[in-house]
């Protein structure tokens, strides 16, 4: 099932760029989680509202960090989780 695919590998997404996050790698970590929006738009589900959330959170501290990318990852995730509601 599509959806399901897409469901799961934006999570595996998620869960690594939070892995790459821990690691100080955090321009790796903001294209990984992009990736993962890829995956998430139009799969609408309770958990990925959650990691987009949660995603958006990191990309606003990334933000003022400078980090490259945070910007537009935010933007986004906000446009994805407008879509969804």
């Amino acid at each position: 099932m599509p959806g399901t695919y897409q469901r799961v590998h934006g999570l595996t997404m998620v869960n690594l760029g939070k892995s790459v996050a821990a690691q100080h790698r955090h321009e790796e970590a903001v294209a990984l989680w992009a990736r993962s929006l890829d995956f998430m738009d139009g799969v609408a589900s309770d958990r990925n509202r959650k990691e987009i959330r949660s995603i958006q959170s990191t990309a606003a501290g990334y933000r003022r960090r400078r980090v490259p990318g945070a910007d537009a990852l935010n933007q986004r995730a906000a446009e994805l989780l407008r879509a969804q509601a």
